[in-house]
């Protein structure tokens, strides 16, 4: 695995847990639920690699993943809603707009949800 690979996951991963800490609202995250998109290309190792470096320290320390692959990635034009697809160009979710955008990129991989301590 070459070093542009490695530090794309790297800063994947960072957004990833950031995503996660601000869902939270302080709360200390027992799980996180990641979709990350097959055209992606993401190690599912090293994102998990990743996860345990920059964690810590975080309110996600000792969170449990459950990483999934799905077929794509959607972002809504209108709301900015992101969400994991079987199709591509779904309506949206949370805005119902009909058009859709497929990400590709640094952007294939979202926090689904998040589970906190009470």
């Amino acid at each position: 695995m070459n070093t542009q690979t490695k530090a794309r996951e790297s800063q994947l991963v960072r957004r990833l847990i950031e995503t996660a800490c601000q869902q939270a609202k302080g709360k200390p995250v027992l799980e996180v639920k990641i979709a990350a998109a097959k055209c992606a290309g993401l190690d599912e190792g090293l994102v998990r690699f990743y996860w345990d470096q920059y964690a810590p320290e975080t309110v996600c320390q000792g969170a449990r993943i459950l990483y999934r692959e799905v077929p794509f990635i959607q972002k809504c034009p209108y709301c900015g809603h992101t969400f994991a697809s079987r199709k591509q160009n779904v309506p949206c979710p949370k805005c119902r707009a009909g058009h859709t955008a497929t990400l590709v990129g640094d952007d294939c991989a979202i926090v689904e949800a998040i589970t906190t301590a009470n």
